[in-house]
């Protein structure tokens, strides 16, 4: 495709086959037909049943369906109701949050929507912007948002806003040369883009690309082809579930050909329906050792999660990605809008006589010195821009903060304002003749090293004094030390005028100088100090110059090595990953760019979240691990990104990891509570087998204890307070499994130690008597040990996360709830619908003896394990 900034402008218009006078009906006709309308294509969207099918796509979902359908097979109706009812609820959750997540370029549509003031056929008329056609010649005026990719033709002072697209805070000065070299969007300044806006002059540009050939449509493409990753806490799960199925089938087929073998030694003959017996005890067994509550217990914390993210100002667009914020451990940010305000700042005021700084104290009300004054007064008059202070403003960035800066200090100025003679790009400066109450005054604004060779004097106190030398060097080195932090430049003077017909820019009085910056947003500082607490890695990736990143890098705290987006195009993959390891400031980059850095990071193994408010910013954010939009960005941005930043600020990302880790840890408790309960089962069945004892629990008792004695508890710990320090330790390794090696050694002894003690109760409680009252008294005895066993557990899994013991009222509840129940269960007629039987005085004291035995195993094991 033909570079058309290093065209000339005949050029441009020969390549396109168009004229000044524009094209033709027909031609247009022709090109609309060939190439079809100015606007974006969007893909298909995700159909509403893929999306709920996508609910039952884990592992452990996998394995609760083959419980339902296996527990229809054996006749235990209820439990696959139940288990099937769970499910249904799981993804209904998840489908009502995730159905509005699947629209990433809709807002491209909206975006296009414009109209444009086109010449064909050598008249001027106003058409929807969909209408435009390669060649088609369009007028520009401050305002306007730009239909298509453009090249200019004829400019008067004609300045663009860039930064939805480059990320660059300053207005661009457009100009209409030809242009050598490799460029990037940014350096193309005699193109304008779709999706920028005009904020000063006006222009003449002819049609270079329309829809999806457009900068902004390769961006909806890379939106489109970015791929969906899994989420840590997907990936562990499917791997949790992998292996618990595994570990299931194993323990069946054990159990199956133990029983088939103890009965072949017992007997001579076989009957089929005892091998079917057989295989419905393993099955059940099966059925038992799912985790039926988890899915919706990790549903529901995610949901709540979203609800305590929106409290902290972090939208959550996408239900799984509220656990991935915790795993974080680069935030790769963009500059503009996230790391600062977007708004350029006059932070430095200068004149011979002093150097005040702005900001420094906004409710002070300071009595400034003649010259200041006069600096401020002309920075008000040598302005084109309209400052309703931040509300509602429009027109060139500097000059809106040359009138915010005046406004701030209660400063205003009066005149009328006769002649301009607009800025241009060899002058470097502008002029305005104002009739004020001090005469006819010329007001000129400009680079100061342009404007200086204009003056033959100086302002000093309320003077103005010949300017020597001595005042040349001065101001040079003033407005070089503010160069060399990154800071705008703008030199204002003036003189009295006599003709209101002439401007003459030469004999003038230098003022001073107004320096100013896009500064950091004021909480940015201490949430990039709180990210290096927890271990995670900040960096900033901008379209905007190298000086203005490492001074603001600098400002706010990240440190390390500075690549461009030219440095970068030269290395390889390899190379990247080395300057990978010492980079964290990215500057004059594309979106191009922020995709490979993004990229190469995840490919190291780091969750990687993508900060951004921009269209350029849209790519990098579907394709990180967690995308966060600015919230007063680009819809774009926002409909590409897994969270949006309602208040648009940098500490909320950072309250937001430490909410994703805390509800990690919510969710890693529940999965403790509900495997070491499921872990007890299984081995008290497995070994009451393998011993020859009588059948210790019923299927019911297995659902009783499955959904409503852990459940209750493991749903409560969605609302369970975070444990001290949480935001000191790293984050969690990638490839870390769902329940660390010593977690999981910990339930293995205590599911161990309760096993042993649960039988030993079983059998001393008449377990092996053929009397069948006996039978059921011991059955009784152990379904309410296994109880106990679920509640003191609840209490030591809180202990090894450093959470207080009374900081949790629904957890107590849900506690006190299911001990009641047992109680309902034991003393009410419904022990005869669960075959139990009420307990005496000595059988409570047997209870309780081996539940205080099994308390002592729990204080020492935790004792063991909370030092490792």
């Amino acid at each position: 495709m033909a570079h058309y900034y290093d065209l000339s402008v005949e050029d441009v218009l020969t390549t396109l086959d168009s004229s000044l006078n524009g094209l033709s009906q027909q031609d247009v006709k022709k090109r609309r037909e060939a190439t079809g309308l100015n606007k974006i294509d969007p893909p298909p969207p995700v159909p509403a049943w893929k999306i709920l099918l996508n609910q039952f796509s884990n592992f452990i979902i996998y394995l609760l369906l083959f419980a339902v359908f296996f527990s229809i097979l054996i006749g235990e109706y209820a439990d696959s109701l139940v288990i099937l009812a769970i499910l249904i609820m799981n993804s209904i959750i998840g489908f009502f949050q995730e159905y509005r997540a699947n629209r990433s370029l809709e807002a491209l549509k909206n975006m296009a929507r414009i109209n444009a003031r086109v010449t064909r056929d050598g008249i001027t008329t106003e058409v929807d912007a969909e209408q435009l056609v390669y060649g088609d010649i369009v007028e520009l005026e401050n305002g306007d948002k730009i239909p298509a990719d453009c090249r200019l033709l004829h400019t008067t002072e004609l300045q663009i806003e860039e930064s939805p697209l480059t990320g660059e805070s300053e207005a661009v000065t457009k100009c209409i040369e030809a242009l050598s070299g490799n460029r990037t969007l940014s350096e193309q300044h005699n193109m304008v883009f779709s999706a920028t806006t005009v904020v000063g002059g006006r222009g003449l540009a002819v049609v270079t690309s329309c829809g999806m050939q457009t900068e902004i449509g390769k961006i909806s493409q890379l939106i489109a082809d970015a791929e969906e990753n899994k989420t840590p806490l997907q990936e562990r799960l499917d791997r949790f579930g992998r292996n618990l199925g595994f570990v299931i089938i194993g323990i069946c087929l054990i159990v199956f050909t133990m029983l088939i073998g103890r009965f072949a030694v017992n007997h001579e003959s076989w009957d089929r329906y005892v091998l079917l017996e057989f295989a419905f005890i393993a099955i059940s067994l099966a059925v038992a050792a799912v985790p039926t509550a988890l899915p919706a217990v990790v549903t529901i914390a995610l949901s709540i999660g979203t609800q305590k993210l929106l409290a902290k100002n972090m939208l959550v667009r996408k239900l799984n990605s509220v656990e991935t914020l915790g795993d974080c451990d680069v935030i790769c940010s963009d500059k503009t809008g996230t790391l600062t305000r977007n708004q350029m700042t006059v932070i430095k005021a200068w004149t011979m006589d002093d150097e005040y700084e702005l900001n420094t104290d906004p409710d002070a009300t300071p009595i400034l010195p003649y010259s200041l004054t006069r600096l401020f007064q002309a920075g008000i008059f040598c302005n084109n821009s309209v400052n309703q202070f931040r509300a509602h403003s429009s027109g060139n960035p500097t000059e809106l903060a040359l009138l915010q800066a005046a406004h701030n200090l209660n400063i205003s100025a009066h005149g009328l304002r006769i002649k301009e003679k607009p800025f241009d790009s060899n002058r470097k400066c502008m002029s305005v003749l104002v009739d004020t109450d001090m005469g006819l005054r010329l007001f000129t604004k400009g680079a100061p090293d342009h404007l200086l060779d204009k003056c033959s004097t100086v302002l000093i106190k309320d003077s103005a004094e010949p300017i020597t030398e001595d005042h040349r060097r001065q101001i040079i080195s003033t407005y070089q030390q503010y160069g060399s932090r990154a800071m705008r430049v703008i030199a204002l003077a003036y003189k009295e005028a006599e003709d209101p017909a002439v401007i003459e820019e030469t004999g003038l009085t230098f003022i001073g100088l107004q320096a100013m910056i896009d500064p950091p947003r004021e909480d940015v500082i201490d949430s990039i100090r709180r990210a290096k607490q927890a271990h995670i890695r900040s960096i900033m990736i901008t379209g905007d110059h190298k000086a203005t990143a490492c001074a603001i890098a600098q400002a706010i705290g990240i440190s390390g090595d500075c690549l461009t987006g030219h440095e970068l195009d030269s290395l390889s993959d390899d190379e990247l990953s080395e300057r990978l390891l010492t980079t964290n400031i990215f500057a004059r980059v594309v979106p191009e760019h922020k995709q490979r850095i993004v990229s190469c990071l995840q490919q190291h193994g780091h969750t990687v979240s993508m900060t951004g408010d921009g269209v350029n910013d849209a790519p990098a954010l579907k394709k990180a691990d967690i995308g966060i939009a600015v919230g007063s960005g680009t819809d774009v941005a926002r409909e590409a990104s897994d969270f949006v930043l309602l208040d648009d600020s940098f500490t909320s990302i950072v309250d937001g990891v430490e909410e994703g880790r805390g509800i990690y840890e919510n969710i890693q408790k529940s999965i403790m509570l509900l495997l070491s309960g499921n872990l007890m089962e299984v081995l008290i069945i497995f070994l009451a087998v393998l011993m020859d004892f009588n059948l210790p629990l019923t299927a019911l008792l297995l659902l009783w204890i499955n959904l409503i004695t852990d459940g209750a508890p493991a749903l409560a710990y969605s609302v369970d307070p975070y444990g001290k320090n949480i935001m000191l330790r790293p984050p969690i390794p990638h490839g870390e499994s769902i329940l660390p090696a010593s977690k999981l050694k910990m339930l293995v002894t205590l599911g161990v130690a309760g096993t042993l003690i649960g039988l030993a109760l079983f059998h001393f409680s008449g377990g092996n008597s053929s009397d069948e009252s006996a039978h059921i008294n011991a059955q009784t005895m152990i379904f309410n040990f296994i109880v106990l066993y679920e509640m003191l557990l609840v209490f030591v899994i809180r202990h090894l996360y450093q959470v207080r013991l009374f900081t949790n009222g629904w957890l107590w509840s849900s506690v006190i709830f299911s001990i009641l129940l047992q109680g309902v269960i034991l003393y009410t007629p419904l022990q005869h619908l669960f075959h139990v039987t009420p307990l005496d005085g000595r059988a409570l004291a047997e209870l309780f003896s081996a539940t205080g035995i099994f308390a002592v195993v729990c204080f020492i094991a935790a004792s063991v394990f909370s030092k490792r």
